[in-house]
């Protein structure tokens, strides 16, 4: 274990020469700005796919001989969800005619159809063995796939989750009823959202002739995981290069949770980082309740150094996030949060302190849709409404930003976020990936609330924390090429070559006579991602810009992430 860690530093450290060249930062970082960088995007990707469903097929004694009827009429028995005058309707063109069993088991495939493309994929229609008359109508027994009862198996047998968690997943499932693919896909899904649990449906006939057991089989995997992370994600004024590590913990509390820490400081020192998020589920439905904190701590150097500057921030989350909906190819999640943030910014030549705080709520959905479009591809979106307000507790502050060449800041303030991805496959291994993202605002926002254009998550030829704005769109088209294996390579090994696209309104409602209010910024470059799952991954991206201006030049700008799990 040691040697195996070893040899991960040793990989880590590798890379670090290359982390050296960000560039300086174009404006003046603050505990708002420091706090956006060092929050990660959320995602909704699902863990891994939902395999189809697993079943013991088993053949109903049913006449398939070659004897000629004349079909009068039919007799359905054993249906629930169909009325026997619609099956008559979809049986009608076989009324009148003379036909064998043969044909009449094909004419009754539509039945069958009729049933799975509503979803109950047991569903099955035969004719049993009966007594024909003329003139008597044909008996076709329809077997709805009643479910009889589910059993929940997991490996190993004692787990931290707890059984009565899982059954309360799986009591969405309701005995007594047809079983219905979406309600088991749904079930499923929700399940191996618990965290590091997997798990799967396997069907079997019951014990009732018609009926259905199912056994929800669930894997849970180890208790944590640790993983060293160094990138060179931060700015000049702190300290561009950064190193940090990350410990899950699944089900601490054996009830389906799951707390993560994380701690990252820059290699200068002059910025730290320390983040915990707890999440726990509160309903069978999915319902999870998270509570997050976020602390920073900063002391400029760089060009900055001269003014002695530092500061923290502290920010604290609570949000329930609901699944509405959960598919073989659609999820979307819908979040209700609450946040509020305290900033800190501590200036000595020439002294000054800017005190804030802001209370905010959002509301908001995501969901990520696959499909089979040309090939096959993905589209994932986002959508947030915030409203908050900022109350500015320094005097002196306070009297600046509400002055006749103040930003007006205080205050309430609201904003919109939405964002829009798409995965499209070409052909084989090359791929087209196209993404935009936007805020909108009415008001000048504080700093922790802005987008920012530059940085490895928006317009990678530029610096992190260029051109902060209240309003802008941020767009990426990337073509992607994975490589089949290269040598002895292990792991997975993609190419991207992309341009990157940003506009921005720096302020909503701009002061008078302060020069241009918009940027205008656009980049292109080539990375590569190289990805071993659940060991390492290294990211790196190297970008030229091609058009807008910025101070200091620093073409071509790389940035490189390595992450190592253990």
């Amino acid at each position: 274990m040691e040697s195996s860690m070893s040899a991960s530093l040793k990989m880590l450290l590798f890379f670090s020469p290359l982390l050296a060249t960000a560039a300086i930062a174009a404006d003046l970082p603050d505990a708002g700005r420091l706090l956006k960088e060092n929050t990660p995007p959320t995602s909704i990707t699902p863990r891994q796919t939902i395999s189809p469903l697993e079943k013991k097929v088993t053949t109903e004694k049913q006449v398939l001989d070659g004897t000629r009827v004349m079909v009068s009429g039919f007799r359905f028995t054993g249906n629930t969800l169909f009325t026997s005058s619609e099956l008559s309707a979809i049986m009608s063109g076989s009324i009148g005619k003379e036909m064998t069993f043969t044909e009449l088991n094909s004419a009754a495939a539509a039945i069958t159809s009729k049933y799975r493309n509503r979803g109950f994929v047991l569903a099955s229609v035969f004719f049993p063995p009966q007594s024909i008359k003329p003139g008597m109508p044909l008996v076709i027994e329809v077997v709805e796939g009643i479910l009889e009862t589910i059993e929940i198996k997991t490996i190993p047998e004692k787990t931290r989750t707890p059984v009565r968690v899982l059954k309360n997943y799986a009591s969405h499932l309701p005995a007594g009823r047809p079983v219905e693919d979406g309600a088991l896909t749904s079930m499923v899904m929700r399940t191996n959202e618990l965290p590091n649990i997997s798990s799967r449906i396997m069907l079997e006939p019951g014990s009732i002739p018609g009926t259905t057991k199912a056994t929800l089989e669930v894997t849970e995997g180890n208790p944590y995981s640790f993983a060293l992370d160094m990138d060179n994600y931060g700015n000049d004024a702190t300290g561009n290069n950064r190193a940090g590590g990350t410990l899950d913990l699944y089900s601490p509390l054996h009830l389906g949770d799951q707390l993560s820490m994380h701690l990252q400081s820059s290699t200068t020192g002059e910025l730290k980082n320390a983040r915990a998020n707890y999440t726990i589920p509160v309903m069978s439905y999915g319902t999870k309740i998270g509570v997050d904190y976020n602390f920073v701590t900063y002391k400029l150097g760089g060009l900055f150094k001269t003014l002695n500057a530092d500061g923290d921030v502290h920010n604290l989350s609570l949000s329930i996030t609901h699944p509405l909906i959960r598919r073989r190819n659609l999820i979307l999640n819908a979040t209700v949060a609450g946040e509020g943030k305290l900033l800190d910014d501590r200036i000595e030549n020439p002294q000054s302190r800017n005190q804030r705080r802001t209370a905010s709520c959002q509301i908001g959905l995501a969901g990520l849709q696959m499909d089979k479009v040309f090939g096959g591809g993905s589209t994932s979106f986002s959508l947030g409404l915030v409203r908050g307000n900022l109350d500015i507790t320094d005097q002196e502050t306070l009297l600046s930003d509400q002055s006749s060449s103040g930003l007006h800041t205080n205050g309430s303030y609201s904003k919109l976020n939405l964002s829009m991805a798409r995965t499209q496959t070409i052909h084989n291994r090359l791929s087209l990936y196209i993404s935009g993202y936007g805020q909108w605002s009415g008001k000048n926002l504080n700093s922790s609330e802005q987008l920012s254009l530059g940085g490895p998550g928006a317009i990678r030829a530029w610096q992190i924390g260029e051109s902060y704005a209240d309003n802008g769109v941020i767009a990426t088209a990337e073509f992607r090429y994975q490589f089949e294996g290269i040598g002895k390579l292990p792991g997975k090994v993609q190419a991207i070559a992309f341009a990157d696209h940003g506009y921005a309104e720096l302020h909503a409602n701009p002061i008078n006579d302060a020069g241009t209010n918009t940027r205008n910024l656009t980049g292109a470059g080539i990375g590569v991602t190289w990805l071993d799952a659940n060991n390492y991954s290294l990211q790196a991206t190297c970008a030229w810009k091609v058009q807008g201006e910025t101070t200091p030049e620093n073409s071509p700008m790389i940035f490189v992430q390595a992450v190592k799990r253990f």
